[in-house]
């Protein structure tokens, strides 16, 4: 008879949860890292816009280029406070999902270690009684060979 484990369907369960958390960790991470690149990116438009600024004011361009340049940027910083706090609730989200992870991860383990065993203690019962049954037949044919 082969070893069944009773708790099979939970256990699939627990492996499917602890795949669903791991990408849901993933597509979290993801979103981190291009939000954090984005921002960047942004940031060093940011500072190559107050180095043109600079240099146009030198080179004596109008006021309202200037003006109009300087609006545009403002609007950048907005979008970047804007992109810094969806950072924040990104990097939160990622946390969580990790959080998340783990307990799948913890709940799963628990039910694998308890397989192992259990399919450990089997094992060693199928090795028993086959020692029995090779016990039992040594010993008929002992008996048999003293009868006859």
């Amino acid at each position: 008879m082969p070893f069944r484990f009773a708790l099979a369907p939970l256990l699939r369960l627990r492996q499917s949860v602890e795949r669903q958390r791991a990408l849901r960790l993933r597509a979290t991470s993801l979103a981190v890292t291009r939000t954090q690149e984005a921002l960047s990116r942004l940031e060093q438009f940011l500072a190559d816009s107050a180095r043109s600024d600079q240099d146009a004011l030198s080179a004596g361009r109008s006021a309202a280029e200037l003006q109009f340049a300087s609006a545009s940027r403002d609007n950048l910083y907005v979008l970047r406070k804007d992109s810094q706090a969806e950072l924040r609730r990104l990097e939160l989200g990622r946390q969580q999902a990790a959080e998340e992870y783990q307990r799948a991860y913890r709940e799963r383990e628990v039910l694998e270690t308890l397989r192992t065993r259990q399919r450990h203690a089997y094992q060693q019962e199928q090795l028993q009684r086959e020692q029995h049954e090779l016990d039992a037949a040594h010993l008929l044919r002992m008996w048999r060979n003293r009868l006859g």
